[in-house]
C-alpha cells in the first residue's frame, strides 16, 4: 500500500499577494542612473558623442592651452549645471506684446489668411474710429474758404468709484521747507571728530567737555526741582499741623459762641430772671414740635457773622496761594535760566539782522514750541566713549547704535514727521458696581 500523504494546507495569502514581494531594486537603480545621466548630458544624448577624434593639429603660435579664469566658489554653487530644461510656468506671460496670449505678428498673419484686415493697418480708418466722423481732422481740398475748426477733446470719464476726486492743483505748502524743530548731528549732517573710532586727543577732550556741559545743565535743573518739591512737601505738612491746632481752638470758641447766642435769644424772647422753669420747658417742647412738622429739613438762613476761625482759615488760604504763586514764578525763572545760552544767541542774531538790514520773517516760531504735535522728539543718546573704550584698530570696534533710531530722530527733529508715543487702549465706559435687587422677588 502506498503511503498516505497528508493534505496540504491552503495558502492564507491571496492570489495576487506575490506582486507585493517582487524585488525591483535593480530596475529602480537603473532608472536613477538614467535620470542622473540626463541631468549631466541632456535628454538627447548618444553614446557616440562621448568621444571626439581630433584630426586637426594645434596651431604653432599656441604652445599650451589658455589658462581658464578661476570662478568664485559662490558662483559655482549658484550655477545651474543641469541640462534638463526648466518647467514652463503657464501662469506667467511668455511674451509681452500679445493679444489674448497670441503674438501680434501671428494674429495679423491669421487675419490675412482669413481675408480680413486689422484695424491698425488703415491709419485713416483707425483715426475715424478713435475720434469719430465729426471730430476727425479731414479737410475739403476744393472748399473756397478753408474751415479752421478747433479740435475739441472728448473728456475721458472718470471710472473711479472713490468719493474723493484726485487733486488737480499742488498745495502751496508742498513747496515750503519743513519746520526744523531741533538741531543735532543728523540734521546738520556734521559729525564731531571726537566720535571717531581713533580720535585725536584734542577732539576727544572737546567732545567730552561739550557733552559734560549738556549733562551738567540737566542735572542741575533736576536737583533744583527736587529741592523745591521737598520744600513744598514740608510746607504742606506744617500747614496741615497748624490747621489741626486751629480747629481745636475753634471748637472751644464755637461752643462759647453758641452758649452766648442762646442766652441772647432767651433775653430777646422775654425770658427774665424771675420766669418760671415750667414756661421755659413748655417753650422747648413747642420748638421741637415745630421742627418735626416743618416743611424743609434745612436750617433757616441766618445772618452769619465771620468768626475768628473763619478769618484764620481765609488768612491761611491766602498765604498758601501766595506761596504757590511764588513757586510757579521760581520754576519759570529756573526754566529760563536753563535756556540762557539760547536766549543770548537769539538776541545776538536779531541784533546782527538789524545791523545788516535784513527784514525779519512774517511769523517767528516760538522757541518754547519745540514740537509739531503733542510730544517732543525722542532724546538724542549720549555718544561718548571713555578712554578705556577707545580702540585704535577697526577689528576691535564694536558696532553700536541703531540706524532705524537715527533715521526716526532725523525725521522728527527736521520736522518732516510728528512725534508719537504708544497709547494703550482704554475702556469706553467705566465699570459700575451696583446691588442686584433680588429681594423684590420675595415681596
Amino acid at each position: 500500500m502506498s503511503e498516505v500523504k497528508p493534505r496540504k494546507q491552503a495558502s492564507r495569502k491571496g492570489k495576487k499577494a506575490w506582486r507585493k514581494n517582487v524585488d525591483i531594486e535593480d530596475i529602480e537603480s537603473t532608472l536613477q542612473q538614467k535620470r542622473d545621466a540626463e541631468i549631466v548630458h541632456g535628454p538627447d544624448h548618444k553614446e557616440e558623442d562621448d568621444f571626439v577624434i581630433d584630426t586637426t593639429p594645434l596651431p604653432q603660435h599656441i604652445s599650451k592651452a589658455p589658462k581658464q579664469k578661476k570662478k568664485l566658489k559662490s558662483k559655482e554653487v549658484l550655477e545651474n549645471k543641469s541640462k534638463v530644461p526648466a518647467l514652463i510656468n503657464t501662469r506667467t506671460k511668455t511674451h509681452g506684446k500679445t493679444v489674448q496670449g497670441v503674438q501680434r505678428t501671428e494674429m495679423l498673419r491669421l487675419i490675412k489668411m482669413r481675408g480680413g484686415k486689422y484695424g491698425e493697418e488703415n491709419i485713416a480708418l483707425a483715426r475715424v474710429e478713435e475720434d469719430g466722423l465729426i471730430n476727425g481732422g479731414g479737410e475739403d481740398l476744393w472748399d473756397e474758404q478753408p474751415s479752421v475748426g478747433k479740435d475739441t477733446k472728448i473728456p475721458k470719464y472718470n471710472r473711479s468709484t472713490a468719493e474723493v476726486t484726485r487733486a488737480t492743483t499742488v498745495p502751496k505748502t508742498l513747496r515750503e521747507k519743513p519746520i526744523q524743530i531741533s538741531k543735532n548731528d543728523l540734521t546738520l549732517k556734521h559729525v564731531h571728530a571726537g566720535k571717531s573710532y581713533n580720535p585725536s586727543l584734542e577732539s576727544w577732550k572737546s567732545l567730552i567737555d561739550q557733552e559734560y556741559q549738556i549733562v551738567e545743565k540737566l542735572e542741575v535743573n533736576r536737583q533744583a526741582m527736587e529741592e523745591h518739591r521737598l520744600k513744598i512737601r514740608e510746607l504742606m505738612v506744617t500747614l496741615k499741623d497748624n490747621e489741626v491746632s486751629d480747629d481745636d481752638d475753634s471748637d472751644d470758641e464755637d461752643d462759647d459762641d453758641k452758649y452766648n447766642d442762646r442766652k441772647e435769644d432767651e433775653n430777646e424772647n422775654g425770658v427774665g430772671e424771675g420766669e418760671g422753669e415750667g414756661e421755659v420747658g413748655q417753650r422747648k417742647v413747642n420748638e421741637e414740635s415745630e421742627k418735626d412738622y416743618s416743611l424743609s429739613i434745612n436750617k433757616p438762613n441766618k445772618i452769619k457773622i465771620k468768626t475768628k476761625t473763619k478769618r484764620n482759615k481765609e488768612a491761611r488760604h491766602k498765604k498758601r496761594m501766595q506761596l504757590e504763586q511764588e513757586i510757579k514764578e521760581l520754576k519759570k525763572q529756573l526754566h529760563d535760566l536753563s535756556k540762557l545760552d539760547e536766549i543770548l544767541q537769539k538776541q545776538k542774531e536779531e541784533e546782527e539782522e538789524k545791523a545788516d538790514g535784513v527784514p525779519p520773517s512774517k511769523k517767528q516760531r516760538s522757541e518754547k514750541k519745540n514740537k509739531l504735535f503733542k510730544y517732543t522728539p525722542i532724546e538724542t543718546p549720549l555718544e561718548v566713549k571713555l578712554s578705556d573704550e577707545l580702540t585704535s584698530n577697526l577689528k576691535n570696534l564694536k558696532p553700536e547704535g541703531n540706524l532705524f533710531y537715527d533715521q526716526m530722530l532725523n525725521l522728527q527733529s527736521s520736522g518732516k514727521i510728528e512725534s508719537r508715543v504708544p497709547v494703550n487702549k482704554k475702556r469706553k465706559y467705566a465699570k459700575k458696581v451696583t446691588e442686584k435687587w433680588t429681594y423684590k422677588d420675595f415681596k
